[in-house]
């Protein structure tokens, strides 16, 4: 026998209309209400995310701004070559060599000169320059953020906590509509076996 649950497209149009189809049950009432309520907290959550998104982006702006006067953009000269230095082998037994290697350098920050070891192409001789980050002190740092990393957190959080939300939601939708799918089956058997019963 094929099952399907009665009225389910005309009980959001007389829940609307104020009353009622004396056919539905109340198990189908309940599963079209959690149903309005679910796609109601989904459209209330739409601009809760672009509040969230937009707290993120005036966090990282100012991030931004803050690194761009404490992080300077330097350049580093090596003072030994990067010797290709093995990390592992094949089955075949050739040997794996690493694409970069650090080695010692030194750069200058406000006319101080500061050394440590910067990370370079495998195989560079010693003098080779490549550009590094450091702070106030003349010391080695992260890479600053950019506008790019900006934006992105901004579009992550808005659409992330949006559709983190919306997934719980949903899957709790699902789950009571499960949970009525089986009284709904249960009342057809009972309804079903009464019906035969008297025959």
């Amino acid at each position: 026998m094929r099952r399907k649950a009665s009225g389910q497209s005309s009980s959001a149009h007389d829940d609307i209309a104020g009353h009622l189809n004396p056919l539905l049950r109340d198990c189908d009432v309940r599963q079209t209400r959690i149903k309005h309520w679910v796609i109601a907290l989904m459209v209330v959550m739409i601009p809760v995310s672009l509040w969230i998104g937009a707290s993120a982006h005036t966090a990282q702006q100012q991030r931004l701004d803050n690194q761009r006067s404490s992080i300077h953009q330097v350049t580093a000269t090596t003072t030994a070559a990067a010797e290709a230095a093995p990390v592992g082998s094949t089955e075949l037994g050739s040997t794996v060599v690493a694409s970069s290697t650090s080695v010692d350098s030194r750069w200058t920050y406000q006319g101080v000169e500061h050394t440590g070891l910067v990370s370079v192409d495998t195989g560079s001789p010693v003098g080779t320059t490549t550009p590094i980050w450091v702070d106030n002190n003349g010391d080695r740092t992260v890479r600053p953020l950019t506008s790019a990393d900006v934006t992105t957190a901004y579009i992550f959080d808005t659409i992330g906590s949006w559709v983190l939300v919306a997934t719980v939601l949903l899957g709790f939708y699902h789950l009571m509509r499960l949970r009525y799918d089986g009284m709904r089956y249960a009342e057809w058997d009972r309804e079903i076996a009464d019906l035969l019963g008297k025959h």
